[in-house]
């Protein structure tokens, strides 16, 4: 697989997801600045908010939104609050995750990190804002009250104590006894939840049956795996200047890589890539944009 090789001399190329990219992230830096611009309860605060938001970032999530809507054939524009909401808990999560008590990163998205521009202080306080005002931006959303109620629950669920933030815990622990199993368990928790969320949405939003729900969630679980094991080569083979984040982050923790090695990883990703193609099949075309994301992830170098 391309992901675990030197680079190759010719990229391969992403039209559609390229023009996907240049098209959603404009859409999502306005309507994140907008939002933060009306928090001027303290300055520092929301200087340190839109520093987070707006400096970069690939915009995955929004992406796999942007995906999952186009299953459905619902507008992005009906779907960017809820991409708005995503991207500032996942800006919370990368705060916090750069702090001193957590990873002590000194960078991110190639510049300094929330907590090394500002301080400690501000960094803790500019997550906890972040993630309370992405409820906020989720709840009021222009959609049915039924729709909003099961996206918020869902929402909670992907990154509280049974999501992201169990994922992050066992993460400091390193809480698993070298199984892959377990090891798995806790990147489906750290990654998955929230990936799996945005893959559901268009299900959500359509008010799809059970099943399409359950489908693309599976998927979305399946891809934070491959989106992490990718992460996880990239701190061992990556470089600073491609990841905008120090490389070799995690040399001290058991991964699927480290326990399993590069080659036995790149069949995994390989088995899950092609089970996620499978699931989409029905879709048929209007898969398109997901299958070239699921492709880039595997390619990537940041």
């Amino acid at each position: 697989m391309a992901v675990l090789k030197q680079k190759p001399l010719t990229q391969p190329k992403f039209e559609i997801l390229d023009g996907t990219i240049s098209f959603i992230c404009p859409e999502i830096d306005l309507a994140v600045k907008k939002i933060i611009d009306c928090q001027t309860g303290a300055l520092r605060l929301q200087e340190a908010m839109a520093y987070v938001t707006l400096k970069g970032g690939k915009r995955f999530r929004p992406l796999l939104i942007k995906a999952s809507g186009d299953l459905f054939q619902i507008p992005f524009k009906t779907l960017l609050p809820i991409a708005v909401a995503v991207e500032m808990l996942h800006a919370y999560s990368l705060v916090h995750d750069d702090l001193p008590s957590m990873d002590n990163a000194d960078m991110r998205r190639g510049l300094p990190s929330c907590w090394r521009q500002f301080d400690e202080a501000t960094a803790i306080l500019a997550g906890d804002a972040l993630l309370t005002l992405a409820f906020e931006v989720l709840a009021t959303a222009p959609l049915p009250p039924d729709v909003c109620l099961e996206l918020v629950i869902k929402f909670a669920k992907a990154c509280g104590a049974n999501g992201m933030a169990a994922g992050q815990m066992l993460d400091i622990s390193q809480d698993h006894d070298n199984q892959p199993e377990k090891i798995e368990n806790l990147q489906k928790l750290k990654t998955g939840e929230l990936i799996a969320f945005c893959c559901e949405i268009g299900a959500i939003v359509a008010e799809a049956d059970s099943k399409q729900k359950e489908v693309l969630k599976e998927a979305g679980y399946k891809i934070g795996l491959i989106y992490q094991m990718t992460d996880d080569l990239l701190d061992l083979k990556g470089n600073v200047v491609n990841i905008g984040k120090p490389v070799n982050q995690d040399i001290d923790k058991v991964t699927i890589v480290s326990l399993l090695g590069v080659d036995k990883t790149g069949k995994i990703i390989e088995s899950h890539l092609n089970e996620i193609k499978l699931a989409l099949e029905n879709f048929g075309s209007k898969a398109l944009l997901f299958e070239e994301i699921i492709d880039w992830v595997i390619v990537r170098e940041s």
